[in-house]
């Protein structure tokens, strides 16, 4: 956490006064300032080998002037490292992470080997914060004065902890090396020597790129509903595939919903719904979509092959570029065959295509973008095997005909909202559905089918027609055993035969 600048007071100075008897650095400054090796691109900074003479030049500035020079020229947010090692530094740094609350622009780092330990210093608005990059404690003592006299303000700063620092302050490492706090260097001479003595690496760009994608994500929450909408789909609309959706949650909305807990996890953005017709493949990626809470856009392969013609790719790039204005996001691309499939014959235009897929997949991985992509195809061995392969749409999920309890709930969520004849026996209605290999699509046709077989058999749609319906025909109407056992009649002669031939499937 950090710590407001408060301390013990101390009526003795002796703690300070003896250990600067053994650290003093007052005289190595002087013989330098006199120095006339003039270098006015010190903007440029970078950290070039330097010669052993110019080295030992360096290391008599005292680093509480090399520390001063850089951190006089540091905007907000600006990090100062110092210590022997930046590899050791950014060990450290990662350990005190939590103490800082601004986004990190620009990392400066100055090389010592005589501090005994790693610090970090920080710009904010109207004051310095020190970040203490050990495992073990830091002190920081301010000279103070009162009525009484001139005391001591001492504080412990806890290994990967901070604390706000004040001009003139000054910093004991290890009880060993004495460090004056100071924004301004003494002479501005030691600015002609930075680019010998500290290296930068500058992530501004990239980081005023993620602030702006975290932005346009807030900014577009703006215009959601508070409220659910109960019309919505969701998982608990999707019966028999309990399995394929537990894997949708680990693999989508979690890293969504938790992204620390998927910091060191390399998230697959692509995905491959298989299976035969009518198991759902679209229900369930509307579902996932709501259930993360997410911009959805659902697309036909069939159709954006015969439409796009000639402009396909810069089409395909406006679409994903969309995507990813509007992340998070979840694209969903029905018959992902037509346009997915295997390169190499005599179609130019669909290798294109498929191409600028794997170029835009490629892209969407390399930038973490929160952006999901799921094809749905009823014949997975027609897709091209760089599509396929991991790091593209790396998971292949199948999407099966639902089994005798698969069935069951697919019925029961058909049916929540009409009104079953309590003498209905569903077990064997339900069980007659799965000998007949009923998807889930069939189990919904049917279900509606018997509810119109309904009102044709109690008059409803006569009554409609005469224009004499009243809600107490349509309170007292039941779907009855009847109305479904027509409705399978009727499903069973439209699909010419018990066997449903299914597309890219064997039995």
């Amino acid at each position: 956490m950090k710590i407001l600048p408060i301390g013990n007071q101390y009526n003795s100075t002796n703690y300070i006064h003896n250990n600067r008897l053994k650290n003093s650095q007052s005289n190595s400054f002087a013989n330098i300032t006199d120095l006339n090796l003039l270098n006015k691109n010190y903007n440029q900074i970078s950290f070039n080998g330097v010669s052993k003479e110019t080295m030992d030049i360096i290391q008599k500035i005292p680093i509480s002037e090399r520390i001063a020079s850089v951190y006089q020229h540091c905007s907000e947010g600006d990090l100062v490292l110092v210590g022997k090692s930046l590899s050791k530094a950014k060990m450290g740094l990662l350990q005190t992470l939590s103490q800082i609350d601004r986004t990190i622009k620009k990392v400066f780092f100055i090389p010592d080997e005589k501090i005994h330990g790693y610090l970090g210093f920080m710009r904010d608005e109207d004051s310095n914060q020190i970040l203490n990059l050990n495992d073990f404690n830091i002190k920081v003592v301010n000279e103070t004065g009162d009525k009484i006299g001139i005391g001591l303000n001492i504080k412990n700063v806890a290994g990967y902890d901070s604390y706000y620092v004040a001009d003139g302050s000054s910093i004991w490492v290890n009880d060993k090396t004495e460090i004056p706090f100071k924004t301004k260097p003494e002479s501005n001479l030691i600015e002609n020597w930075m680019k010998n003595f500290v290296s930068v690496k500058d992530f501004t760009n990239t980081v005023n790129s993620e602030i702006e994608k975290i932005n346009r994500k807030t900014v577009s929450q703006l215009s959601k509903e508070a409220k659910a909408d109960p019309s919505k789909v969701t998982f608990k609309d999707v019966g028999g595939q309990d399995k394929l959706i537990n894997e949708l949650k680990k693999s989508v909305i979690y890293p969504l919903k938790y992204p620390e807990a998927y910091s060191s996890f390399d998230i697959n953005r692509g995905f491959i719904l298989y299976g035969p017709p009518g198991t759902g493949k679209t229900h369930i990626a509307r579902a996932l979509a709501n259930e993360a809470d997410v911009n959805f856009v659902s697309l036909n392969g069939v159709e954006l092959e015969s439409k796009w013609v000639g402009e396909s790719e810069e089409n395909w790039r406006n679409l994903f570029d969309e995507a990813k204005q509007k992340q998070p996001t979840i694209m969903f691309i029905d018959e992902f065959d037509a346009i997915a499939k295997s390169r190499g014959g005599q179609d130019v235009y669909g290798d294109k295509v498929v191409n600028q897929i794997l170029t835009l997949m490629t892209d969407l991985d390399n930038n973490a973008e929160n952006v999901f992509v799921i094809g749905a195809t009823n014949n997975f061995k027609a897709l091209d095997g760089a599509i396929v392969r991991s790091g593209r749409f790396s998971k292949h999920l199948e999407v099966k005909m639902p089994d005798l309890e698969g069935t069951r709930k697919i019925f029961d969520i058909h049916t929540a909202k009409k009104h079953l004849d309590r003498n209905l026996d569903k077990e064997t209605l339900t069980k007659r559905l799965y000998d007949l290999k009923t998807s889930g699509a069939d189990i919904k046709y049917i279900v509606n089918e018997a509810h119109s077989k309904g009102y044709e058999r109690t008059g409803i749609y006569d009554k409609m027609e005469n224009g004499t319906l009243t809600g107490k025909d349509l309170r007292g109407f039941w779907i009855t055993q009847e109305d479904f056992d027509n409705a399978i009649k009727s499903f069973i002669e439209t699909r010419h035969g018990t066997e449903r031939q299914t597309i890219g499937f064997n039995k």
